[in-house]
Parts: C-alpha cells; structure tokens; sequence
C-alpha cells in the first residue's frame, strides 16, 4: 500500500523539524527595541511597613475612641504581630497616644500640626488669630478657621468667646464638606483646578449628588458673601460662615465661621453676628492677599 502524499502551497518550503522559523532581521530589531509596559507606579514601588502605619493613622483619625491594639488587628484584618511595632514607633514619634487609664490607642494631632507648617497655612493661621479674637471678644460669641482636606473640612484654628456658655469646635475637628457651613461655603468659593480634584471625591461618597443643585447653592452663596444656615450636626444651632480667599504666593479658600444660638445672656441677632464675621473674613483676606 502506498503512502499518502502531503501536499504543500507552491513557493513554500518546509521548516526544519525542531527549529522555528527564523524572523526577519527588521522584525527582531523592532521587538528588541520595544520597551516593556511598565507598571503603575503604585506596584512598582511599595513599602509595606509605611502602608501599614499608615492605615493605622488612617483608620484612627476617623474613630471617635480609642482602641486596643486587640481590636485594632480585628477591625483592620491583620494580625497583633503585623501592627505591634508599628504602633510602638507611632506612639514614640508622637503620632499615636494611650488614651487615659488605660492601654487603647488613639490618633494626636502631630499630623494636622506638621501640615499646618506649611507656610500657606502657618501664614493663614497667624494672620487670623488677631482678627479672631477681636471678633470673639466684640461679639462674645467663638469662631473658627476651616480648610478643606480632600472631601472632608478641618478646623485649623479657633478664638473662644469670653462668655462661660456657648459652642465651640474643637481644632482638628472633620467633617464632610457638604455637611457643615465651612465646607459648603469653601465650596462655593473653589477655582476651576481645585473643584477638578474634589468633585471626583464628592460623587465617590454620594453617588446621588444633585450637581445642578450644589451649583445653584453655591451661586447663592457667592452672591451673598455669607452663608446662614441650621446646622446638620447640632440642632438648635445655626453655622454662620464666610469664605477666607487668599491670592498672594498661593491661591488659599478657607472659611470663617461661628456656631451661632441665642443666648439669655447674649441678644445679639444672627444678622448681626454675620455682618462682624464677614467684616472679620474680609480682614483676613486682604491680610493673607499681601503674604
């Protein structure tokens, strides 16, 4: 019986059994001197004793108490063994402390203050105080100086008012933008490239954001120059803000405001407190303008 014929294109050659088919010299050049894709930076490069510091300083700073470091391993899914160290060396740098009588640890304020030494701020900062206290001792009523971080406010100063009753926030206090009179009036008073950057993390945290509507808010607020509201944390009280705008070395939008209620022992009206404010605001930022 014969064999059967393999047939095969005309002009075509067989390869050599065992070796490939060679590429052209032009083919091999061009794959030779195609780069590798790279990575993201973030894969190429890590640290992982920093990440793990810092998502204790992360997890912390948003916690209301303290925790031991027990429930720290539960809440952040590690081990005691993988964050003891970590915090051991947070709490000698001063970043982490016990809180009192007892061995659970809680986030200081070392961070907001190695930030605030940014000489944007440590300007700001110096140049309100003054105005603040005069405001407060004026008014009897306290105040605060608010920066946006992120999608979050933080206090970064305050004046206290003379009176024994009243409402103060503490420095480093946060909270959401769109829930205080500090954020929403720094909002308002945002340029083009910083609401470029938050807006993104607004829509993260509430994918049902009316943009129409916190535009058309925002518009008011400009126009007004002061922005009087009840407050979405304490009842009974009314945020009284007014934005803090800064063009000298560096655009700067912070805000001012009081936590204004009626007193017994102070009559002063709403009206009022906010026409001192925006006056006080208005000092600032021709003071910062000049830096």
């Amino acid at each position: 019986m014969s064999k059967p014929v393999t047939k095969r294109p005309l002009g075509k050659k067989p390869a050599k059994p065992g070796k490939p088919a060679a590429k052209s010299a032009r083919t091999a050049k061009a794959v030779a001197k195609t780069p590798a894709k790279s990575a993201p930076e973030a894969l190429r490069y890590s640290a992982p004793a920093l990440e793990k510091g810092l998502d204790i300083m992360e997890f912390l700073s948003g916690r209301a108490r303290a925790y031991s470091l027990a429930q720290l391993a539960e809440e952040m899914g590690r081990t005691k063994g993988e964050i003891f160290r970590m915090l051991v060396v947070l709490e000698s740098r001063g970043y982490v402390e016990r809180a009192r009588d007892t061995d659970d640890f809680q986030v200081t304020d070392k961070l907001l203050r190695v930030g605030l030494r940014r000489p944007q701020y440590r300007a700001l900062t110096e140049v309100a105080r003054s105005v603040m206290e005069k405001f407060a001792a004026t008014t009897r009523y306290p105040c605060h100086l608010a920066i946006a971080s992120d999608e979050q406010i933080v206090v970064i100063s305050r004046a206290e008012s003379p009176d024994l009753v009243g409402v103060t926030v503490r420095v480093g206090y946060r909270q959401p933008l769109l829930e205080t009179g500090s954020g929403r009036c720094i909002l308002a008073h945002m340029n083009p490239d910083q609401l470029q950057y938050v807006m993104p993390l607004l829509r993260r945290a509430n994918a049902k954001l009316d943009l129409k509507k916190l535009e058309s808010d925002s518009a008011e607020i400009r126009a007004r120059g002061v922005m009087i509201e009840p407050s979405r944390v304490m009842e009974g009280v009314f945020d009284i803000s007014c934005p803090v705008l800064g063009d000298g070395n560096e655009a700067i939008v912070a805000a001012l405001t009081t936590p204004y209620v009626r007193l017994v022992t102070n009559q002063i009206s709403k009206d009022h407190v906010a026409e001192k404010l925006m006056a006080a605001a208005a000092e600032i930022s021709r003071k910062i303008s000049t830096i």
